[in-house]
């Protein structure tokens, strides 16, 4: 080996050292890329992720929504139908105290009235009787029917208030009745 032989060899020792640096570094930059493309790619699975659960609560919670929404209508609906039948129900246990709108308070007026009140259903307006109606229209209850009497149960009624009850007072009032009876 001569001087020449040296110099190649140092030369190549030289390039092979430059050469394997140069890879190192080249390795480097590439496990950094590589380090730097997995945090990405992490943090993007991360964000489809978090993305994912979002999208799933939205749609719980559109759906929890919905379900109550929907049994707030079939509730609705149930109600409306028991106040139906119940209506229907009121009219047919009422039905025997209909009353003709004819001006005349008779027993049958009466009964009715008493039916509504919760009086004894005698078809007398007796004391018991007159002080329910009195107490209805704020009249004062002392089971006496006079002329404060009449003007309370007319202003109720909202009929002229002349005192008197007479034809056009009891034709209210049975309209009145028949409306409390449900018809």
């Amino acid at each position: 080996m001569g001087i020449f032989d040296k110099l190649t060899g140092k030369e190549a020792k030289a390039k092979a050292e430059a050469a394997a640096e140069e890879a190192k570094a080249v390795a480097e930059k590439a496990a950094a890329e590589a380090k730097e493309a997995a945090a990405k790619a992490r943090e993007e699975a991360f964000n489809k992720r978090n993305e994912a659960v979002k999208e799933a609560q939205q749609l719980k919670i559109a759906a929890e929504e919905a379900a109550e929404k929907a049994a707030a209508e079939v509730k609705a609906k149930a109600e409306a139908e028991a106040v139906k039948v119940a209506e229907a129900a009121k009219k047919k246990a009422n039905e025997k105290f209909k009353l003709a709108v004819d001006g005349d308070f008779g027993p049958k007026s009466i009964k009715a009235v008493q039916h509504i009140l919760g009086c004894k259903e005698d078809g007398i307006c007796g004391t018991e009787t007159i002080k329910a109606i009195q107490k209805l229209v704020g009249a004062e209850a002392d089971g006496i029917w006079g002329t404060q009497t009449s003007k309370a149960l007319q202003k109720f009624l909202g009929v002229e208030a002349d005192g008197v009850a007479g034809p056009q007072t009891f034709k209210a009032f049975q309209k009145w009745a028949n409306k409390e009876l449900g018809f």
